[in-house]
């Protein structure tokens, strides 16, 4: 290429090089003055406004049939400006000092926010209904939880959730000044108050009818919890933990003796005699269902005696009266002959000693499982065949096994929550697999065994009086004393109606000495307050 020829390439290049970084330049002058005629806009809008906020947003929580159980009630708030008309209209309608403190703020020149019984169509007066998020009667307050002053969710399924219930929006009035500052007269404010946001929010698997049966029963209890669920699914429909607590007054509850926020439901405990149902289905799977044991109140294991809750001995007894009567005799002996594996994996099977979620973010306690070589030990070997020892489980953990029988031997881990709701539309939660842990002939004969517990054994206090049911009671020693009493932990875990069983229920109280009415007779009533609908 000639010099010439390669000047003139070279020009042209440097030609579109140059056209180029113009180009960019003047791009980059322009988006600079559109963000600062943006930014000064924002702040001529804020400072030709008067800001009013009456409050943050936030989700809903709501139960499986879209009741509100959080923002599930409202209040009217007036903004009321200081005009005569407005002053005069008010007072009509607030006394007292409540009319006191709003007339002396509007002294002020400036609108002031105020609680109305109702609406009140006033020039200088605009209204807005709110809701309120939580108040002292929210349900099931220790699987919901409650939020902080910045209205972030801090336990339970406000926490867990956060992401999609938090909202930086705000209901506010907004007023509009002119140029001196001062708001305009005759002007109404704009109100926002997004109701996009209270309409979204969780839908859980609960049911306020449910929930209002088990927290008024479970008042019996001075600590302890109440579960609900579906049989088949085992999606929760109630869940109380006692002692309640007010999410509106927490500094009153932290660090109580009692400990209110603790959601008992969730928390593992000695188990007792409601374990024996485990037993029984591994029994009957291994195909030694027809064991029979002459109990005569005790009996020798190694070199120590084991004793029977009857002292004078049931007689001969089969695993359907073994169970029916909760003869620990029986049950040693039954646990030796089907051997400890047997016991052990039907166990590990229903999830026994292992954490899981009952939401996003929710997990019900391990507990504790006995090592399964420590069952090489018939002493161990016994007191796990009654459910005490290492043995330790929550309320949660006893619906995998009485959800099973009630069913068809198969169990989902229970779940509490059914999606999320944004913009109208459900997203579903993700869909539980279900477990086999014994065959639906195994869990149809424990049903029958568990009936005969309230028909003729020891639970006929959870006998309901409007549909049958099944079940197992359960008196757990805790090794732990109080006035010289050894602190005793009541059980009852059972289902009905017996022969095609809708809801399983869990029964638990803390302290058998501080209930008004035992384990088995709040499942009664519950029975039958909910068959009663």
């Amino acid at each position: 290429m000639s010099d010439t020829g390669f000047g003139a390439v070279f020009a042209k290049r440097a030609a579109i090089s140059f056209f180029i970084c113009v180009v960019l330049f003047f791009s980059c002058i322009l988006r600079v003055a559109v963000s600062a005629l943006t930014d000064y806009s924002a702040v001529l809008n804020r400072q030709s406004s008067y800001r009013l906020t009456v409050g943050k947003l936030r989700g809903t929580i709501y139960d499986r049939n879209m009741v509100p159980l959080t923002n599930a009630e409202s209040k009217i708030i007036a903004a009321v400006s200081p005009t005569p008309r407005a002053v005069t209209a008010i007072s009509g309608v607030l006394y007292g000092d409540e009319l006191q403190g709003v007339l002396e703020k509007l002294k002020g020149g400036k609108p002031v926010l105020c609680e109305v019984p109702q609406e009140i169509d006033c020039d200088g007066i605009a209204c807005m209904r709110v809701y309120t998020h939580n108040s002292a009667d929210t349900p099931a307050i220790h699987l919901l939880g409650y939020t902080d002053s910045d209205f972030r969710g801090m336990a339970g399924i406000e926490k867990a959730y956060d992401g999609i219930l938090y909202s930086e929006k705000e209901a506010a009035f907004v007023y509009t000044k002119d140029g001196k500052g001062d708001i305009l007269a005759g002007v109404k404010p704009a109100a926002e108050n997004d109701s996009a946001v209270t309409a979204g929010g969780v839908v859980t698997t609960l049911d306020i009818n449910l929930q209002t049966a088990a927290e008024k029963e479970a008042e019996a209890i001075e600590a302890g919890a109440v579960i609900i669920a579906d049989s088949k699914t085992a999606e929760i429909r109630a869940m109380v933990s006692r002692p309640d607590f007010d999410c509106t007054n927490l500094t009153e509850y932290l660090g109580a003796d009692n400990s209110p926020l603790l959601n008992r439901a969730l928390a593992a405990f000695n188990v007792g005699s409601v374990f024996k149902a485990c037993v029984a289905a591994a029994g009957i799977e291994a195909g030694k269902g027809s064991f029979s044991y002459n109990c005569t109140g005790s009996c020798k294991i190694i070199d120590r005696t084991f004793k029977c809750h009857k002292r004078s001995g049931h007689g001969l007894m089969t695993l359907r009266s073994g169970l029916a009567n909760s003869c620990n005799t029986f049950f040693y002996n039954f646990a030796f002959n089907i051997g400890a594996d047997a016991i052990f994996n039907m166990a590990s099977s229903l999830n026994f000693g292992k954490s899981f979620d009952i939401c996003e973010g929710i997990a019900s306690a391990a507990g504790s499982l006995p090592q399964r070589e420590s069952l090489d030990n018939i002493a161990y070997l016994a007191n796990f065949s009654i459910g005490q020892g290492e043995l330790l489980l929550s309320p949660a953990a006893m619906l995998t096994l009485y959800c099973a029988a009630a069913y068809d031997g198969s169990y989902a881990l229970p779940t509490a929550v059914a999606g999320t709701l944004a913009g109208g539309k459900l997203t579903p939660a993700a869909e539980r697999g279900r477990t086999r842990v014994m065959t639906a002939e195994t869990a149809k004969k424990l049903r029958e065994y568990l009936s005969a517990v309230i028909t003729e054994g020891t639970g006929k206090a959870a006998a309901p009086k409007t549909v049958s049911a099944a079940g197992k009671t359960a008196t757990a020693q805790t090794g732990r004393y109080e006035n010289g009493k050894e602190i005793c932990e009541g059980w009852f875990c059972g289902f009905f109606p017996a022969e095609e069983p809708q809801y399983t229920v869990i029964v638990f109280s803390e302290n058998t000495e501080k209930q008004t009415k035992s384990c088995a007779e709040i499942f009664a009533a519950i029975a039958d307050r909910l068959s009663e609908k």
